[in-house]
């Protein structure tokens, strides 16, 4: 049985590995959106939400903004769980739509609007996902990079800890930043730099299918 298990979890690191290692051209836009959606899909694994959160029938992720990380999604997720819930994908244009989703992916095409989002949503038991130059301070929880041909991803604990979410030490452990202190997560970390020295394995796959 510890043999099987290590074998899985060496496969598992082997495609995260693949996935943080992709790397991206400036102009491909288009592979930069499905890699934030793979990151997005696996995301859930390892974050905790209240238990009222999950209270419903699905697990959604909204988007708001980008149509392939949509459809990307829709791929991914197609009979798949998440927290033991069905997985849903929701295309949303205002908050008004984003009902009782768990994840929200802000696009870069509400960049200018991504400060009064954050304010509308920051007590709620919502994962912010936003792909911005000043993500974590507008106060986004975790935030996408495209540094060095390739897509990172920076965490705040402090905005974590607002809408009531716990993030694992495995997803703080492949962040290139983490900014905060995580009281539920048990993170003692202040403001962590990794970006000179970028993580080479991204986070395994949060789902079941």
């Amino acid at each position: 049985m510890n043999a099987r298990w290590s074998k899985a979890r060496l496969l598992g690191a082997l495609c995260a590995c693949l996935l943080a290692c992709w790397p991206l051209g400036a102009a491909d836009v288009h592979d930069e959106d499905e890699v934030e959606a793979a990151f997005l899909s696996r995301f859930a694994g390892y974050v905790e939400w209240p238990a009222e959160a999950l209270a419903g029938q699905d697990f959604t992720i909204a988007v708001m903004g980008s149509n392939t990380i949509v459809e990307e999604l829709q791929r991914i997720l197609q009979h798949h769980t998440l927290k033991n819930l069905p997985a849903q994908v929701r295309r949303i244009r205002s908050l008004g739509e984003l009902h009782d989703a768990q994840i929200l992916f802000v696009g870069p095409e509400f960049n200018d609007d991504l400060k009064s989002i954050i304010s509308r949503v920051a007590k709620h038991p919502v994962l912010l996902v936003s792909a911005s130059d000043h993500g974590l301070d507008d106060g986004s929880c975790v935030n996408f990079l495209f540094v060095d041909r390739r897509v990172r991803f920076e965490v705040s604990l402090t905005a974590a800890d607002r809408g009531g979410l716990r993030v694992s030490s495995e997803l703080l452990s492949v962040a290139v930043r983490v900014q905060g202190r995580n009281m539920r997560s048990g993170a003692s970390d202040l403001d962590i730099d990794r970006s000179p020295k970028f993580a080479d394995v991204a986070t395994p796959a949060g789902g079941s299918k």
